[in-house]
């Protein structure tokens, strides 16, 4: 607008020169539009480099035009998102150049058309603030460029966790989580004497409901059990999980034996309680399960490790047993104390 009011026919050079760097940044956008962006962007700087060095060429080094190629070199970054180092040295490198040329060579004195003061000094004003406030925009698309891409990684991070401890078929927790649980619970206890139950629960003729209703409709009744499974729980500290195939198992920290006896019912009795037909079965007309239960009231200091192993076995005993006493019920099998005694 200066050129038009101040003296047009002076500053036409320059205003037509301003005409068709405009022209050309109409084309990037079309370029981009139509996915061409490796064109575009390379356009782009082309442009702007080249808008710069003749407009300063035009109205001197004085109007401080030059001071974007600064605001240049900082959109590096978003133009090429995999940059070779040596291209961008050499970019680099290039804008240093232009910036000395323009900035010694460029005096009032030597171009075409210098901008009178005080004129020229204001312009040298709105470019500094230009140059400043385009870097400051830029630099906070960057920042939220970066948070965007922090927020999507920890989204897939935690979607991935997930997917890596959950069972796909009931949404329980998996084997893994299980076992990092069971062994957490044994160090606590370790350092802090307590109760601790551990129960193990298997689907009673299982393979026969498959054989007889299907695959899908075994995979709906273990997810009908798990759901009645949890919602026995009621303590954020207990956790149950899918052991493997049909079977399931919790782990209750703080539960002594009666806790834990009591437990072990509550969930046959949840599972009894769905009254899901199998026909097959010889133990009930519905679906049931056999539940084995072990647990301790203390742990010695200098107790193994292995001891989880031990307790998950001796849980495992007492599921195996009640199946063999006929299923549909609850067997306790504690752990033994010699092992809490001698620290094995």
């Amino acid at each position: 607008m200066f050129y038009f009011f101040y003296d047009f026919a002076l500053y036409l050079g320059v205003f037509v020169a301003n005409l068709v760097f405009i022209a050309v940044y109409v084309v990037v956008l079309l370029l981009n539009h139509r996915g061409r962006y490796s064109v575009a962007r390379n356009v782009l700087l082309g442009n702007a480099c080249s808008q710069v060095f003749v407009v300063s060429y035009f109205i001197s080094a004085g109007a401080g035009v030059h001071l974007f190629y600064f605001t240049l070199a900082s959109i590096l970054v978003f133009l090429f998102q995999s940059l070779h180092v040596l291209k961008y040295i050499a970019i680099m490198a290039m804008f240093g150049t232009l910036y000395i040329i323009v900035h010694f060579l460029f005096s009032q004195s030597f171009v075409a058309e210098p901008v009178p003061s005080p004129w020229v000094d204001i312009m040298y004003a709105g470019s500094v603030s230009g140059a400043l406030t385009l870097l400051g925009v830029f630099l906070y698309l960057f920042r939220k460029q970066i948070d965007q891409a922090e927020d999507e990684l920890t989204l897939n991070n935690q979607y991935l966790e997930t997917l890596s401890n959950t069972d796909p078929l009931t949404g329980l927790a998996n084997r893994r989580v299980l076992d990092d649980t069971l062994a957490q619970e044994w160090a606590r206890l370790v350092r802090q004497p307590g109760a601790m139950s551990v129960i193990m629960c298997d689907v009673d003729h299982f393979k026969l409901f498959n054989d007889r209703y299907g695959h899908d409709s075994g995979d709906h009744c273990l997810q009908q059990i798990a759901t009645a499974l949890k919602g026995v729980l009621s303590r954020p500290s207990d956790l149950l999980a899918r052991y493997g195939g049909e079977e399931f198992a919790l782990v209750l920290p703080g539960t002594d034996e009666a806790g834990g006896r009591y437990l072990g019912e509550k969930l046959r009795e949840a599972v009894e309680r769905l009254n899901i037909p199998h026909a097959k079965s010889n133990t009930a007309a519905c679906v049931t399960v056999s539940v084995g239960v072990s647990g301790l009231d203390h742990v010695s200091p200098d107790v193994s490790q292995h001891g989880v192993d031990r307790l998950l076995k001796c849980a495992d005993q007492a599921l195996y047993q009640a199946k063999a006493n006929g299923r549909n019920q609850v067997v306790f099998l504690p752990y033994p104390s010699a092992y809490t005694r001698a620290g094995q």
